[in-house]
């Protein structure tokens, strides 16, 4: 994307860490943003914080873990906006613990938080880009752990190498389908936010 005055961003893990400075760099280029997170408290500062720059915005509070969430989320940013121009699968969380430690109902969040909901909202931004006939953008944010393995976090490692992989395939799927959606994948090192 080359373009952002007016275009239309859609971006969760809004209100913490790369997903609140990835929404003032929006509001700074003139975009309309929907901003979404759990944390209702800390997702109103930031969009009071983007108000005050004078931007467009449309604060959603949902759970990306629940697929009925996302699609609330993409019809309020539609009935807002009529059309999503950058979506930024942000949202993630972080587990520490050991293969045989580590519950499996906590393998379960960390795979719906960092993967499925990458799927959800993917499922359902993708027809939607690909009806507007406008290029358009998907950034899911995962991790040089997905990428390369470091000792006692298996899940996370798992979460993540998932998201580049199904980043990959899409970007080819809809390449093949001629659409005019491109897949970005963000691998970021250790950044200290409070994602642990």
């Amino acid at each position: 994307m080359t373009e952002f005055k007016d275009r239309v961003m859609l971006i969760t893990g809004a209100a913490h860490g790369f997903g609140h400075v990835i929404a003032l760099g929006g509001a700074k280029r003139g975009m309309r943003l929907a901003i979404v997170d759990i944390d209702e408290d800390a997702l109103k500062a930031t969009y009071d914080e983007l108000v005050a720059t004078g931007a467009d915005v449309e604060m959603i509070v949902a759970d990306v873990t629940k697929e009925a969430d996302v699609d609330a989320m993409v019809k309020q940013t539609m009935a807002k906006f009529g059309q999503i121009d950058l979506l930024i699968n942000n949202a993630g969380i972080a587990l520490p613990g050991r293969m045989w430690e580590l519950p499996s109902r906590d393998w379960e969040w960390i795979m719906h938080v960092n993967v499925m909901s990458q799927v959800y909202a993917m499922q359902q931004v993708i027809p939607i880009m690909m009806k507007q006939k406008t290029h358009a953008d998907i950034l899911n944010v995962a991790s040089i752990a997905g990428l390369v393995d470091t000792p006692g976090m298996p899940a996370y490692h798992a979460s993540k190498f998932a998201s580049v992989g199904m980043t990959e395939a899409t970007a080819y799927d809809l390449q093949r389908a001629g659409a005019d959606i491109d897949m970005h994948v963000m691998c970021p090192g250790f950044v200290q936010t409070d994602l642990y």
